[in-house]
């Protein structure tokens, strides 16, 4: 008997591009000696040049296939060389007072099994806060030669810069919400410069008089049909059809799955606490979530206390290394034979359970509210609490039949 070897198809990644986070050209790829998923940039972020991103991906693939030694081509785009800004800050620059907002918002941030307190904020924000203040501090470095926010006082920021800001932040197709946060720190780090320490500066001009500039609307969220909802169901194994039910039926989000723990759900009530606002949620558990909840903990058989969904290697669903829940999802939406066009990502799911909540005759806003585990009146709230449009209302009435049925009935 012949034995023949199975032969393995080596998967070459593919190149994409990333508008968000200057991401630009990059290929994501896994590594072979730890099994992580990783990206390799090529440091090109104008879609523009695609035909030179192309030349680097083809110099990347032969060095991981091996016919290219390692720096042998270059893989990406050289990095400029920053020059050095010479001599020491002046006293109240907008490289000092900047520096001193960033370290007042370091100092906010609450640790992560901290109750979450007025005035603190998550790691993850401070990390975007300070992301956004280096990026101001470059754009008026940019605009005003190399250095110039070590030598810049709040007198010498004009309406000029400022709006030219704002321009700029809304042709890199930010979001308006996006945008409006980005112009709230340069109005904190305005506000800081009037503190005694930089010297009790003031701005020389009209705050409220510039021209502002807003950013894309945020698109409209399709809902699934009955039909594309079906076959994702009955494509998932167990934790996936109690995944997706919680996503629906609890508006749980790909976050708020990975720190669901064994108790918190029962057959009657749900107490939880979404880990992005900290805020309670709490309601009647739906017949059809208890009863795969029930069947899931029973296979599992983990003790009260731990976490409900885990990865193969036991970590927590959704980590600083990956997303085990997104992957999960877009491994379904091909498996069933779907696309990103047909089936948009998870969150489709507690979008599709707020519409229906919201619906729900007798429910108020703070119903919502508690259900969304928003911390304050929202204009997400708002949307959920309006009549269901005729398009969708087929799939919010057969999800709210599916919710009051247990998987048995």
């Amino acid at each position: 008997m012949v034995n023949r070897r199975r032969r393995t198809r080596t998967r070459i990644p593919k190149l994409k591009f990333d508008a968000t986070r200057n991401v630009g050209w990059h290929v994501s790829y896994r590594d072979p000696q730890t099994g992580h998923s990783r990206r390799h940039r090529f440091r090109i972020v104008e879609r523009e040049r695609e035909k030179e991103a192309l030349a680097l991906y083809h110099a990347w693939v032969a060095e991981k296939l091996g016919g290219n030694g390692p720096g042998k081509l270059p893989t990406q785009v050289e990095p400029a060389r920053k020059r050095k800004p010479s001599g020491k800050a002046l006293s109240g620059s907008l490289l000092e007072v900047a520096s001193g907002l960033k370290e007042s918002e370091r100092l906010r941030i609450r640790k992560p099994d901290e109750p979450r307190r007025r005035g603190t904020i998550a790691a993850p924000v401070f990390r975007d806060r300070a992301k956004v203040i280096r990026d101001i501090l470059e754009f008026i470095n940019a605009r005003h030669g190399v250095g110039a926010v070590s030598r810049m006082r709040l007198c010498d920021l004009s309406m000029d810069d400022v709006e030219a800001f704002n321009q700029h932040v809304v042709k890199s197709g930010y979001s308006d919400s996006q945008v409006a946060k980005r112009l709230q720190i340069v109005k904190a780090i305005i506000d800081r410069a009037g503190r005694p320490e930089h010297g009790r500066q003031m701005l020389t001009w009209n705050w409220d008089s510039r021209d502002v500039a807003h950013g894309t609307p945020t698109p409209e969220r399709p809902l699934p049909t009955v039909e594309l909802l079906q076959k994702m169901i009955n494509g998932a194994d167990l934790r996936g059809k109690t995944m997706i039910w919680l996503g629906i039926g609890l508006g749980l989000g790909a976050k708020d799955l990975a720190v669901v723990r064994v108790g918190q759900i029962d057959q009657d009530s749900y107490d939880l606490r979404r880990a992005k606002t900290g805020v309670e949620r709490y309601g009647s558990t739906p017949p059809r979530v208890w009863s795969l909840v029930s069947k899931y903990q029973e296979a599992v058989k983990r003790p009260v206390g731990e976490l409900l969904f885990v990865t193969r290697t036991g970590v927590a669903l959704v980590h600083h290394r990956g997303n085990a829940v997104t992957q999960w999802w877009d491994k379904l939406r091909t498996k069933v034979g779907e696309s990103k066009e047909t089936i948009p990502g998870f969150y489709t799911l507690r979008h599709l359970g707020a519409t229906e909540f919201g619906s729900r005759p007798g429910t108020s806003i703070s119903d919502v509210k508690r259900w969304l585990g928003h911390a304050s009146s929202s204009d997400m709230a708002d949307a959920y609490m309006r009549p269901v449009r005729p398009e969708f209302r087929k799939v919010v009435e057969w999800v709210r039949h599916q919710l009051s049925r247990d998987v048995t009935s």
